[in-house]
């Protein structure tokens, strides 16, 4: 990332200061390219060019700072840098400056704003590229301890899909925890981000969501933004399984990891009148409005895994172990997982 930063920077610094340098030195050269006048208005044409366009070089690094945050998922400071130079700075700068220096006061708006908005780009930036050194050197610390830990131990990993409100998520989280393993959901989400340079807000909602619009980028061969996150995803799970014994919960992961030793698949599911008692009492959901929430998140759930995997998600030959909590409860089926595991750990 930091290396495309650089290369895309780069070429964009030269594009702008090429054409800066033509405003400066040239503008009647370009005006005539779009129309003749008279004298005075080639001399207003010529000082507009030089004196609005003054910091044009600066779009060099404000505009694909832009396009920067936006590819990495990071919307809100893309569109703080989209929006700074057009209309949070430069109307402003219009205004006030008319009312100074009248007609060639709104033309120095243009350099005004050119120059704030590329002040807030390189302090944006700024921050985000120390974040990729912080991001290196708490993975090589973190690797180094991991490989310590690990290198001599068997690598274990529980994968959880579940239904919505079926309680698979605290199943999952009480697994982990009498195992003495790691615990994957939003922890996932936030290791993810972490590594991948990406905002957690951009992970989770695109991840297991699909829209009209993918689909027709998908139609005319494209990868939308939910193929690209499956992509990283399943290289994270399959790193994650490779380097330490954890819980993962969703994510397609037990497809993902089909072909691996030493993974137990469950699925987790209930009715809809206790998925409904659950999302109520621990989810903050509306009892008149559960039900159809609960039927849309597990529609979404089930088509993203169908799309990825080509299987159905409630097959229950995908799985090594299909759980009703409602028959057995949170910790009883937890402790379920646990035994199963422990028992046929070496028939995976």
């Amino acid at each position: 990332m930091k290396k495309t930063l650089k290369v895309v920077l780069g070429i964009s610094v030269i594009i702008s200061t090429t054409a800066f340098i033509l405003f400066q030195a040239i503008p009647e050269k370009l005006i005539l390219i779009f129309g003749n006048g008279d004298e005075l208005y080639m001399e207003f044409a010529c000082n507009t060019f030089r004196i609005f366009l003054m910091l044009c070089i600066c779009n060099g690094v404000q505009i694909p700072s832009g396009i920067f945050f936006q590819a990495i998922g990071k919307s809100s400071r893309s569109i703080i840098l989209s929006m700074s130079r057009q209309i949070i700075f430069l109307i402003p700068a219009m205004l006030i400056l008319s009312k100074v220096a009248g007609v060639i006061g709104i033309l120095y708006a243009g350099p005004v704003a050119d120059g704030i908005a590329f002040l807030i780009a390189i302090v944006l930036l700024t921050i985000e590229v120390r974040k990729f050194k912080d991001i290196k050197e708490s993975n090589v610390v973190e690797d180094e301890n991991t490989n310590a830990i690990h290198d001599n131990e068997r690598k274990l990993v529980i994968t959880i899909a579940r239904e919505y409100g079926s309680g698979g998520r605290y199943i999952g989280k009480l697994v982990a925890e009498k195992l003495g393993i790691k615990f994957y959901d939003k922890e996932f989400i936030t290791k993810m981000a972490k590594e991948k340079g990406l905002s957690e807000d951009y992970i989770e909602n695109t991840e297991q969501r699909r829209n009209g619009i993918e689909e027709i980028s998908n139609y005319a061969g494209a990868l939308s933004n939910s193929d690209e996150l499956f992509i990283k995803e399943s290289e994270f799970i399959k790193n994650l399984a490779e380097n330490e014994s954890c819980v993962i919960i969703g994510r397609c992961a037990d497809f993902v990891l089909k072909d691996k030793k030493d993974v137990l698949k469950v699925f987790v599911y209930n009715s809809l009148e206790n998925k409904i008692k659950r999302t109520t009492l621990y989810y903050g959901l509306k009892k008149e409005n559960a039900e159809k929430e609960i039927k849309k998140i597990n529609k979404e759930r089930e088509a993203h895994y169908k799309y990825y995997t080509e299987r159905d998600w409630l097959e229950p030959s995908n799985y090594d172990l299909c759980i009703n909590s409602d028959s057995f409860g949170v910790e009883k089926s937890a402790e379920m997982i646990c035994n199963y595991y422990n028992e046929n750990i070496n028939k995976l």
